[in-house]
């Protein structure tokens, strides 16, 4: 089982010490994002959460991809912005007592992207390079969209629950 990176980071920035360490850490907590939401897309059971699943994988790729952009240029070159899909259309089939695991790994999830969204914000608050900031409260941001999806996605997700 592979390690979690903010929790042995601890959402810290004292160990950084240059750009490249804020953007390499930066890789390692997106590539281990990635790899986790993949292998969810994989195992879920719910037709709606594998789709989440899969956009978010699809969402740390591009992460990954911008962050070696700006490792490699020292800036952001170009982004494409997407905007979500609407995922709660799904909620209309019966779920069985085995679907709550998904709702778990949401949780989990959206624990993740609420710990990189912090991290993101600390690193542009730690930086003084006005570009670098604005990189960084770029990935923020989109962290921050992913919380409010996942949120989203686990509000429906419960709400029909309850309802049933």
């Amino acid at each position: 089982m592979s390690t979690d990176i903010m929790i042995e980071f601890k959402g810290s920035i004292d160990n950084i010490e240059t750009i490249e360490d804020a953007v390499k850490t930066a890789l390692t907590i997106e590539q281990q994002g990635y790899k986790f939401y993949l292998d969810k897309t994989g195992t879920s059971i719910d037709i709606a959460a594998k789709d989440i699943f899969k956009y978010l994988a699809a969402e740390e790729g591009k992460h990954i991809e911008y962050l070696n952009d700006f490792l490699k240029n020292g800036h952001l070159s170009g982004f494409n912005e997407a905007h979500p899909p609407d995922f709660t259309s799904s909620f209309t089939s019966e779920f069985t007592s085995e679907k709550p695991g998904d709702l778990d790994v949401l949780m989990s999830a959206l624990r993740f992207e609420q710990k990189n969204e912090k991290f993101y914000k600390k690193l542009a608050a730690w930086t003084h390079n006005p570009k670098q900031m604005e990189f960084f409260d770029m990935m923020a941001s989109f962290e921050h969209g992913h919380v409010e999806l996942i949120d989203g996605f686990i509000d429906a997700f419960t709400q029909f629950r309850m309802e049933t």
